[in-house]
This record gives C-alpha cells, sequence and structure tokens, in this order.
C-alpha cells in the first residue's frame, strides 16, 4: 500500500515560505526551512495527482489504445527558479505542481477527450479552467507553444488534499514534438528558451515551426507569423543556415544512451548529468524511495544535474512521454526537414 505525502503546513505558511526563497533575504538556515516546506506542499500533490491521472488514463485510452499518458511532479529547482523570478508569487497559486500529460496522433483526438473530461458527471474532482493553446482562449503562444491544458482541483473524500490543483496537458504527437525540441535545447546547453530568453534567430526558428505544425494540422497560427507557408519556410530555411538548430540537436542526440527496458508499471527517478552526458533512468519498488531519491538529488543543488520523478504505465513509453531526457528531437527534425526540403 503506497504511502501518500500529506501537506504538513498551513497555506500561510507555504505563502511565507515562498516569499522567503523568492526574495532570497533570509538565513541559510530560514531558507533550508522554506525548502523543506515547499518541497512537502510539492509532494503532497503526488495523491491528487494519481486520482486525476486515473481518470484521465481510462477515457484517454478508451480514444486510443495507443495514446502515451504519463505524470510527473514539478521539480523543486523549476519551483525554485519561478519564485527567484517572480518575488511575490506563491505556490499555493502554481496549478502545474502535479502534472498529467497526454500525447495522441490527431487533434480530433485532443477534442474529444477534453470535451470527454470538461462533461464528466458525477467527478468531484472538477475542471476549474480550460486553456486551448490551439485555437482562440488563449490560442497559440507567443513562443509556437501549442496544446491544451485542464486544470483540476482536487475534491473528493481526501480532506486533507482538497483544493490541490492538478494541471492535464493534452497534445499531438506535433505539438509534443515541438514542445520537446524546446525543452531538450534548454535542458542540455542550458538556454532559457521556454521563458523566452535566449537568441532571438533561434527563438524565431521555432516560432516558424509551431505555425508550420499548426497549418499542418489546421488550427490557428501562431501570432506575428503571418504569411504564406512558402513564406514561413523560406524564413526558416534563412535562420537554418545561420543558426543550425537541426545540427545542434542531433549533436544532443549522440551524447545519450540506452534506459531501461522493462514493461511494467513503475515509479522511477531519471537524472541527466549534462557535463557527462549521461542518464540514468533508476527504477523504484516505492514511490517512497523514489520520493527520498529526488530529494537526495535536489538538495545537491548543481546545476549539471537535472532529476526528475516520474510514474508511467509501462517504461516502454517512457521515451515518448519524456523524450527530452534523451535528447529524442526526431520527429521535430523529421517535420523541419520535410517542410525545408518540400
Amino acid at each position: 500500500m503506497k504511502r501518500w505525502v500529506v501537506p504538513e503546513n498551513s497555506n500561510k505558511r507555504v505563502q511565507r515560505a515562498s516569499r522567503t526563497i523568492g526574495k532570497g533575504t533570509g538565513t541559510p538556515e530560514e531558507i533550508q526551512e522554506a525548502r523543506d516546506v515547499l518541497s512537502n506542499y510539492r509532494l503532497a500533490h503526488a495523491f491528487p495527482l494519481n486520482a486525476v491521472t486515473v481518470t484521465v488514463r481510462q477515457r484517454a485510452l478508451a480514444i486510443n489504445p495507443n495514446a502515451v499518458v504519463a505524470e510527473r511532479r514539478k521539480r523543486l529547482p523549476t519551483i525554485l527558479d519561478k519564485l527567484k523570478r517572480h518575488p511575490t508569487m506563491s505556490v499555493t497559486t502554481m496549478q502545474d505542481l502535479g502534472g498529467c500529460r497526454v500525447v495522441f496522433e490527431t487533434v480530433a483526438e485532443v477534442d474529444e477527450l477534453v470535451r470527454a473530461l470538461k462533461d464528466l458527471p458525477r467527478s468531484k474532482n472538477r475542471v476549474k479552467k480550460v486553456y486551448d493553446y490551439l485555437r482562440d482562449d488563449p490560442g497559440p503562444r507567443a513562443s509556437g507553444y501549442r496544446g491544451v491544458h485542464l486544470v483540476y482541483e482536487y475534491g473528493a473524500s481526501k480532506k486533507e488534499y482538497q483544493g490541490l490543483r492538478i494541471e492535464l496537458q493534452v497534445r499531438t504527437l506535433l505539438q509534443h514534438a515541438w514542445a520537446t525540441a524546446v525543452e531538450t535545447m534548454d535542458l542540455f546547453s542550458g538556454s532559457e528558451l521556454k521563458y523566452g530568453k535566449g537568441d532571438p534567430d533561434v527563438l524565431r526558428f521555432f516560432v516558424l515551426v509551431g505555425s508550420l505544425m499548426a497549418h499542418e494540422e489546421g488550427t490557428n497560427p501562431v501570432p506575428g507569423t503571418e504569411g504564406t507557408r512558402e513564406d514561413l519556410t523560406a524564413e526558416l530555411a534563412h535562420l537554418e543556415a545561420n543558426v543550425g538548430v537541426l545540427k545542434r540537436l542531433r549533436g544532443y542526440a549522440a551524447i545519450v544512451g540506452e534506459h531501461a527496458k522493462t514493461d511494467r508499471r513503475n515509479t522511477l527517478t531519471l537524472e541527466l548529468w549534462r557535463n557527462k552526458g549521461r542518464l540514468t533512468v533508476t527504477v523504484h519498488e516505492t514511490l517512497a524511495a523514489a520520493e527520498a531519491r529526488i530529494t537526495e538529488l535536489e538538495a545537491r543543488d548543481d546545476e549539471n544535474l537535472d532529476a526528475v520523478l516520474i510514474n508511467i504505465a509501462r517504461i516502454s513509453q517512457l521515451r515518448d512521454a519524456y523524450p527530452n531526457y534523451f535528447a529524442d528531437t526526431g520527429r521535430f527534425t523529421k517535420f523541419v526537414e520535410g517542410c525545408l526540403n518540400a
């Protein structure tokens, strides 16, 4: 039987801990205490995340048995970094401390799942908000990101978790390929393209690819990419000649080795050492063991280490769910090459 972490602190204490980290003005002891408070709050999302994922998985596989469904807890270093960038923010307002991801083949399947989950009768875990980054509410992000997000609020029987929020991301294979390529660039190079920072030409490259993918899927184009598909492709070719994004992505893929090959439901940790180009996948028999390992890794505060805790139905789907950790951007590069060679 799993032993789930429960919230140990009031929302006010969590908010104070968020401000301590955001402002960075506390003593070392106060900062460590704040990290511990935030770590507990994050890990407490595991139970509501599991509850939401059970329903999502059932509905997704009914639509497409080959759908990829995975869940993950937001990394503590990512949370701390966000608080430092936004000192007045509290983690109690973050909607993605627990995240579930579904990847389908088509936009039609994405739409079918979103409709099913929005209209689910008698569900106590309610969809509070839908962000459609494919069409008009709010539409594709200026970065080129596309997909549909649903924000859940836990409201079932366990009172200690009520009010905690879980984010579901639903994407097509193409949308997932785009997000993966951006995350891979950031993961292996230390850039921050995901936050709109970095080489303007590289940022523009991903904006153009996002819009070309929107053309392919028949959804709204990315803002700032007015023009025909031919116009966008010509600009993309010019940028690739100048900054070589595809060449960089192929280079990252060359440094990553094989991963675990067993195929059963598992809780596991992924550890990527950037400076060594080494990925380690560790299978854990219990959630508690995985949480202990991720806590240990995050305490090292090493900028060369990127570690994440993941729960997935079949390890054979791990590469499909989190290809950025394997520098697997094959679908992205194939799409771009197809555009450039058309």
